[in-house]
Order: C-alpha cells, then structure tokens, then sequence
C-alpha cells in the first residue's frame, strides 16, 4: 500500500510537469511582460550531463517555465493587486517598488500611493548616512582652499504631508542632522522651508507620478542657492513659459495604480535666451573608446512627456557656456533633481560644468587642473544619500 502510493504520487508529479511544460510550448510567449519588467525572458536551457548532474538544468528550467507560462504579465498583475491590498491604510496603500538610484544595483523601496499622487518613503540608513558626510568632507579636505564649496539636499513632498510620519522617517531631521555633521568649510543650502512654504501654498512644486520636483520647484531652490552663493537671480516673470502635457513619471509605472493615469502631469519649463543655448557633452562614458555623441538643449522638447527633456537626460558631463551674469564657473557634482535647476543657473554664471558620477567616467582632478573653478556644489535629493554605491562613485571620481 505504501509503495502504491508513492508511485501514484511520483505519477502525478510526472503529469504536472508535463502539464506545465505544455502550457508553456502551446501558450503564446508574454512578450507585454518582458517589456513591462524591462528585461529578457528566459530561454529553453540547453540539456547536458553537467548541468543536470550540477542541479544547474533544473533550476534554469524552472526560470524557463516561470519566465514563459501563458499571459504570465496578467498574473504578476494579480499578484502585484494582492500586495497592494494588503497595503492600504487609512492615507493610501504602502507598496514595494525598484530601489534604484541608476548605477546598476537595486534594492527593494516603498511607495506611499494616495488617490491622486505617488511618493517613495523615506528610511534612513546611519551608515549610508555616515558614508555620506564622509564622501562630503573628503572634497572639502581635497579642494583647493580658493573654491567655495556648498552643499544642497533636496527633501520630496512626502514630508510636507501631515501624515508621514506614521509610514518613514523625517527627512528634515535627516538633512539636518547631515548638515550639521559636514566639515565647517561647507555652506549648506537649505531650500526646505521654502519648497515647504509654497507646496502648502498649493503650488505646482513636485509631480504627482514622479518622484522629482518640477522647475518651479528648482526655481524656489535657484532662489536660496542665490542668497547662499551671491550672485543676483532672475524672477519667474522674465521666463517665457512652456508646457508639455500627459506626463507620467517613473513612480507610476513602479506603483500600478492605472487610476494615477488620470492625475498625470504637465511638465513646465520656463526659459529665456541665456537658458535655452546648446550644449554639448565631451565624454566617453557609455561605450569605452567612444565619444557620446549629444549636442542639445536645455530643453530637448523631441524627448516628449518626459522628465528627460531637461538637458537630454542624465548626461555623465555638460559644459555650458553662456553670458551670465557673473564672470564665474561653477562645478555640480548632481543628481537628476538638478536637470530641472541647471536652465535657471545658466543666467547667473558664465560657466556651468556639471558631473554626473554614475556614467562620468574621467576625474574631477583633470577638470581642476585644467579649468579654473570658482564654486562646488554637491547636490542630491533625500533618498539620493541613502544608496551607498552611489556615494562611492561620488568620491571615487575625484
């Protein structure tokens, strides 16, 4: 009896595997999922001894049938509403998101997503912190003692909601206690309060399906970086304003939450002649040996409803020449919250020399020794101080 049945289990094991693998074989292959995950599926693995005897076969395999079961995209739907139920509180539901901050290794985030608007949650991390004020002092002990350093964080909307406290931790306290803890030769810019002020005010200062700010944001910002940094900004009124209409941003296709669709945004850009002149990138970053090959504007309108249309995208180095009001140069070691603020400061400085470190792939000691440099600035938003490969990459430019 004992042995019947297990050759009835062994044979019905046998039948759901040969199941499975024909609902793979007959079942269209999802391609809508490999799009949607932005990666390949899995292929048939290649049959041998070694791999099977290495237990390599059957776990490939696996992924095989994972990766191509029929309308697997409608299933992973399923699976992402089922978490998501499982996450609504009395302000929105809590969902898991990528993590990633572009340099290649993600981790797993959460997203605050509300009736009308997505937001990452903010967790402080001690050591990314330190690792940060580190990073932050090892450029005020390298740069010359002629160059004014500043350093400004950017806080998300998230903050400034009533309510957050009860799903991450403050972000003002973080900045605060960041700025507090940088080497005294660094001013810092503090832009909280103001950004605070006007999105109490109702002002269009963040995206709802983004998890940047818009210019107007940046703008409030451009404004405090003046009063810090001393040179005379121009006023939202002498901008020509323009619009592109039906955004949506990276945090809507990281929440699934389609009813977002109809909160999207309108990006506004405002620009005069000093802030839409070309620009071109000098570097060979993304293919070795090559140059990349972009010469655009501060606004690339071909981008379409994009965030990248500021500047192109994250380029890895931008030097802008203009006729600013100040004989001056400033280097920006940034995040991609500063694609929106670099059109304002290209009224203010004649030279703008801007790094991104996640695809820079030269020194910021070459730029040193072969320009001169009147102000550094290291700027990044909240969460950007929290992935510590990215803080790596920020000093090892150097």
């Amino acid at each position: 009896m004992y042995t019947a049945r297990r050759v009835l289990t062994v044979i019905f094991f046998i039948i759901f595997m040969i199941a499975g693998f024909v609902t793979v074989v007959i079942l269209p292959r999802d391609d809508a999922s490999a799009q949607k995950e932005n990666r390949n599926l899995a292929d048939m693995p290649q049959v041998s001894l070694g791999s099977i005897s290495s237990g390599q076969f059957s776990s490939d395999f696996e992924t095989f049938l994972s990766d191509n079961v029929g309308y697997r995209s409608r299933f992973t739907d399923i699976s992402s509403a089922y978490k998501n139920i499982k996450g609504i509180n009395a302000f929105g539901k809590v969902v898991e998101s990528n993590a990633d901050m572009g340099t290649g290794e993600a981790g797993v985030g959460r997203l605050l997503v509300t009736d009308d608007r997505v937001m990452e949650i903010y967790k402080a991390d001690p050591e990314a912190q330190r690792e940060y004020i580190d990073m932050v002092d090892f450029y005020a002990n390298k740069l010359p003692p002629s160059i004014k350093m500043y350093s400004m964080i950017i806080p998300t909307q998230i903050d400034f909601m009533p309510f957050y406290n009860t799903v991450g931790d403050s972000e003002k306290a973080a900045i605060d206690y960041l700025y507090d803890n940088f080497n005294d030769r660094v001013k810092n810019i503090n832009v909280y309060d103001s950004l605070k002020a006007h999105f109490d005010a109702g002002e269009y200062v963040y995206f709802r399906t983004d998890h940047h700010w818009t210019q107007l944001g940046a703008y409030y910002a451009y404004h405090k970086m003046a009063e810090a940094m001393n040179f005379m900004p121009l006023y939202v009124n002498e901008f020509e304003k323009g619009e592109v209409k039906d955004f949506t941003g990276y945090l809507y296709s990281q929440a699934e939450a389609p009813y977002l669709y109809d909160h999207r945004d309108t990006i506004e850009y405002y620009k005069n002649a000093l802030n839409d002149i070309p620009f071109d990138c000098m570097t060979y970053s993304y293919i070795p040996g090559q140059p990349f090959p972009y010469t655009g504007k501060m606004f690339d309108l071909n981008k379409g409803a994009s965030y990248t249309m500021f500047l192109g995208g994250d380029q890895p180095y931008i030097e802008i020449n203009s006729n600013g009001a100040t004989k001056k140069t400033l280097l920006m070691l940034k995040d991609s919250y500063s694609n929106a603020l670099i059109p304002w400061l290209a009224s203010s400085y004649s030279k703008i020399i801007v790094i991104d470190a996640r695809t820079f792939d030269q020194t910021i000691t070459n730029i040193l020794n072969t320009t001169p440099i009147d102000d550094f600035l290291i700027t990044n938003y909240i969460l950007g101080t929290n992935f510590r490969d990215y803080i790596k990459m920020c000093r090892d430019i150097y």
